[in-house]
This record gives C-alpha cells, sequence and structure tokens, in this order.
C-alpha cells in the first residue's frame, strides 16, 4: 500500500499536521520500536495509514474523540480517551480523526515485523489468519503495565535496554493478538463498567486526586453501591478502585517530579497523599527508587 506513513516519516508528521508537540523522544533509535512522549492539542487529521503498529498510552488530562476508519470492531468510535487507557491502531488502515482538549501520552511505534513474528508463531503458520484490529480508550492492565515498563525502559535506559525493548514489544503483540482472537470464539459474561460510567469514574479521580471524598462517594457518581462498584470496576480494569488510584497518584507524581520544580511537600499535597513519608514510601515502593532520585536519574 503505497504512500504510507512510515516510522521515519512519524515524528515530522505529528508535530506539522496533528498539533501535537513531541516533549520526549526517548527510544528512538530502538530496533523495532519508537517509544515518544506528546502533548496534544485540538486536531483534524486524515491519515492515509501506517507502515507500523501504532500503540498510545494516556498519561494525563482528556481527549473527547471521534475515529471514522476500518477498524475491526466498527468504522466509527466516539468516546473520551483518559489517563490510563491505551487505544491501538494497526497498519495500512486509513483513517480520519478529530479531538478535542488538551493531553499528554506515550506513543509507541511498533514495526509490522514485531506482530507478523508473533502471529507466526502463535498459530504455527499464516500471520494473516490472526486479527491485529484497532481499538481506542481501552482500560487494559496488562497493556498498561507493558506501555509504562516501555516508557521506564526509555527514560532510564540500561544495559539491554535494545533489547527489553523488544521484549516488551513482543509480549504487547501477543496481549493484542490474544486477546482479538480469543473475543472471536469467547462470550464473556462478567459485569464490567460501561463506557460511559467509566469515564465518569476516571474523569473524577484525575479532578479530585486530592480528596476523593471515599469510595461511596465515587460508587454515587453511577449510581451504584461499594460492593457492585468495587467488583464491576475490577473486571473492568483488572484492579480495584483503590489500586487504580494509588498508580494514577504515582503517574501524577511523575508528571510534576518530570515537568515542575515542585517540593516533594507540594506534589505530596497536589496527589493526595497524607503525607510526604506516605508518598514517598509508596512511590518507591512501585518504582524501585525513591522521588528525589527517580526526578534526578530523569533530568540526567
Amino acid at each position: 500500500m503505497s504512500g504510507l506513513i512510515t516510522r521515519a516519516d512519524i515524528i515530522d508528521v505529528t508535530a506539522k499536521d496533528w498539533n501535537t508537540n513531541i516533549s520526549e523522544r526517548t527510544g528512538h533509535n530502538w530496533r523495532r520500536v519508537n517509544a515518544m512522549v506528546a502533548d496534544q492539542g485540538d486536531a483534524m487529521i486524515a491519515v492515509p495509514g501506517f507502515d507500523f503498529f501504532f500503540l498510545e498510552y494516556y498519561l494525563s488530562g482528556s481527549h473527547q474523540a471521534h475515529f471514522d476508519g476500518e477498524f475491526a470492531y466498527g468504522d466509527t468510535w466516539d468516546g473520551v480517551l483518559l489517563p490510563g487507557c491505551v487505544s491501538f491502531l494497526q497498519c495500512d488502515t486509513a483513517f480520519e480523526a478529530r479531538g478535542s482538549g488538551q493531553g499528554t501520552v506515550m506513543q509507541a511505534y511498533i514495526d509490522r515485523s514485531v506482530f507478523s513474528d508473533c502471529a507466526t508463531t502463535l498459530i504455527k503458520g499464516d500471520p494473516d489468519n490472526v486479527a491485529a484490529g484497532g481499538f481506542h480508550g481501552r482500560f487494559d492492565p496488562w497493556l498498561k503495565t507493558l506501555a509504562e515498563a516501555l516508557l521506564e525502559e526509555a527514560r532510564r535506559p540500561n544495559i539491554g535496554t535494545d533489547l527489553q525493548a523488544d521484549l516488551l514489544t513482543q509480549q504487547m503483540a501477543v496481549a493484542i493478538l490474544r486477546s482479538q482472537n480469543a473475543e472471536q470464539v469467547k462470550d464473556v459474561k462478567v459485569r464490567t463498567l460501561a463506557d460511559g460510567d467509566m469515564a465518569c469514574v476516571v474523569a473524577y479521580l484525575e479532578e479530585q486526586m486530592e480528596d476523593i471524598g471515599g469510595m461511596d462517594t465515587v460508587a454515587g457518581l453511577i449510581g451504584m453501591d461499594v460492593y457492585s462498584f468495587t467488583h464491576a470496576f475490577k473486571a473492568t480494569t483488572g484492579q480495584s478502585p483503590a489500586q487504580f488510584l494509588i498508580e494514577r497518584r504515582i503517574a501524577r507524581v511523575k508528571q510534576m517530579l518530570l515537568g515542575t520544580k515542585e517540593s516533594l511537600a507540594d506534589i505530596t499535597y497536589a496527589t493526595g497523599f497524607s503525607n510526604q513519608p506516605h508518598m514517598t514510601s509508596t512511590f518507591t515502593k512501585h518504582v524501585g527508587v525513591s522521588p528525589g532520585k527517580w526526578r534526578k536519574a530523569i533530568q540526567q
């Protein structure tokens, strides 16, 4: 298919045509994937298609988005993209999109060979028989974990970074291929939150991070009791609401450590932790280093 956007072109196209600023050109020289952090604004774009697979993990902010294109589960998609969600665009597919809002995302541009190799291994035959269709705004805990690991690898490169990036993208491909092809034959009857309810909850947690007012308040936003809400939330995201909120608070701490000169005390208050020692210990437990050391490492 001619006229496709390549991995070599994507940064220039993003800056020129998509009202998007690449704020961190991390991992640009990896063999089979690039990982970038981008700040997005209002945009209306027409894309002839990618010569690679495009995965986007939402870090902060929000976007009201609309997509028109030949994706796996319908030709159009309308919704709100929120922190913690993942979107995925397959290669060779033209689409139009428009969005309004301000947000920061991690984008991974994955060489098509990653999916071809994984598909061949999964079915031990023709990779074209395995679906790899696009999706938008999905709260997938495993893809979220892999996206965050790829971003950490990009920001804090170590020995074997190229190999680790390759392994992480292979795991992304396997997760997408397995979930999409399993959906063709399995009807999972698990109560989950509707997209609109999930969007409402996540938006509230992001906006009221300093004080969410208790889980009964959150559940009440969508007319549910705490017990039913907690189980439906975990079925949707793979995490309890408390675990999800901790991860969002840590993500906000990282964002403030990276983009501001705020003190740790001010960051503690802004992210809803009870006190600075609690913030420091929680951050260290989940990230592996203290907030101060993490800030120094990424600023080197």
